[in-house]
């Protein structure tokens, strides 16, 4: 189910989105925010397959909220809303890359054949971003005794390194960090089980600098030491 974040400060259009959204048109679960600001915290915490934003909104108008959306993705389409006497302010808004605007009030057949021609060009775009995220899986599989970071990675495959991070939101629903740590501690298992190696060996081998503190994650997410897990399991 493809989420859409609705950035609108009345109240009664925004919610009328989401009912329409989510029942009338169907297929989709969106994300209420208030305000540009709401909004923009709410982008960072995950990764919408789009974004309907009002144009014009107290606080960080929309604009604002578009430029700073950008600075994170490039990628992510984005519709405005906009009333008739905002039109040269949603000409502005072209400018800063969004996907296409809808005048007020929304006419709903408009609404549904725009997402659609939207999620059917952006086809082509998802399917990219699938490849890129298997790139990126490949690069920590490869890197796992190093450091990785989220700078590491965005270097890699040139992309912004918050995307990056939002990217295992949206295709794992988990945080980077729990991936990484997930990750290593599967390669520290099968070392434990399949060599001899001594157990400071292992935690570098996984990407672990000291011991101590290898042995201290293991512990805490295993439930019990590296030396049982190799003895009992």
């Amino acid at each position: 189910m493809k989420e859409i974040l609705v950035v609108e400060d009345e109240d009664i259009i925004r919610k009328g989105l989401k009912i329409l959204l989510e029942r009338v048109i169907g297929g989709f679960q969106v994300t209420e925010a208030k305000s540009g600001e709401e909004g923009l915290s709410l982008f960072h915490q995950r990764m919408p397959h789009l974004i309907i934003s009002d144009i014009r909104m107290g606080g960080m108008d929309g604009l604002t909220f578009i430029s700073r959306v950008r600075q994170v993705s490039a990628e992510v389409p984005i519709i405005i809303l906009s009333g008739h006497s905002d039109f040269e302010y949603a000409r502005s808004a072209i400018r800063n890359s969004i996907t296409d605007y809808l005048l007020k009030p929304i006419n709903r057949v408009e609404l549904s054949e725009t997402i659609s021609k939207i999620f059917k060009d952006d086809e082509g775009e998802l399917i990219e971003t699938s490849k890129q995220f298997k790139k990126i899986l490949q690069y920590i599989n490869d890197h796992l005794s190093h450091e990785i970071t989220l700078k590491h990675i965005g270097d890699y495959v040139y992309l912004n390194p918050q995307y990056v991070g939002q990217l295992f939101k949206s295709e794992l629903n988990q945080t980077f960090t729990d991936y990484i740590t997930e990750e290593r501690l599967k390669r520290a298992k099968q070392l434990l089980k399949g060599t001899s190696l001594k157990v400071y060996e292992v935690a570098q081998l996984s990407g672990y600098k000291s011991p101590k503190h290898f042995m201290t994650v293991f512990k805490q997410e295993v439930g019990i030491t590296p030396v049982q897990y190799r003895k009992y399991s």
